[in-house]
């Protein structure tokens, strides 16, 4: 549990930095230092899944257990994708992108599900920025770049953004309730 937490909070911290550096338009060079960082990032995140799942689970429904299952199987593939296509074929890159995409239709779903709860323990404001990822940040980046910055560039930056954030709400929330979550006494926020 002690080891998804910090994956929850050191790696939330990390997409959402990730997430703001794209709305810049990186260059190559920029790219060798935060593709890294994401690989990093992404597989921390991967940790943090179990301890969320084990803080939650008692309410889950058949909403929540689907885009749960949902938001995990794309997180995996992208954590397996990206530094295959780094590091390997480049087709690897839209196995990445697809994991992303299945990843935050599952975000939304799993965010909307913990929202219409009464019984979720995680602050809704995690939800809330599961459910904006996809819908708001995707067209914010784009309009951001597209408008502000003058070069469309990396659509996914705003949705990594918001999951990032939400990450940290919820790695912040399992670590101050620890001892709550593993005896299944959470108090709802």
């Amino acid at each position: 549990m002690r080891i998804g937490t910090i994956g929850a909070l050191i790696g939330g911290g990390l997409v959402a930095l990730i997430g703001i550096a794209l709305h810049s338009v990186l260059n190559e060079a920029q790219f060798a230092v935060v593709d890294p960082l994401g690989v990093i990032a992404i597989a921390l995140l991967a940790l943090g899944l179990p301890a969320l799942y084990l803080s939650e689970h008692r309410w889950f429904g058949t909403l929540a257990k689907a885009g749960f299952g949902i938001m995990a199987a794309g997180w995996i593939v992208a954590a397996v994708g990206l530094p295959v296509a780094i590091y390997g074929p480049e087709i690897a890159f839209f196995a990445f992108l697809l994991g992303l995409l299945v990843a935050m239709i599952g975000a939304f779903v799993f965010g909307v599900a913990t929202l219409r709860s009464d019984e979720a323990t995680v602050p809704r404001l995690g939800a809330w920025l599961l459910v904006a990822a996809l819908p708001v940040g995707l067209p914010f980046t784009i309009a951001f770049t597209g408008y502000v910055m003058g070069e469309f560039a990396d659509p996914w930056g705003g949705p990594m953004l918001l999951y990032g954030l939400a990450w940290l709400v919820f790695g912040n929330y399992l670590r101050t309730h620890r001892g709550e979550v593993s005896t299944g006494k959470a108090t709802p926020q």
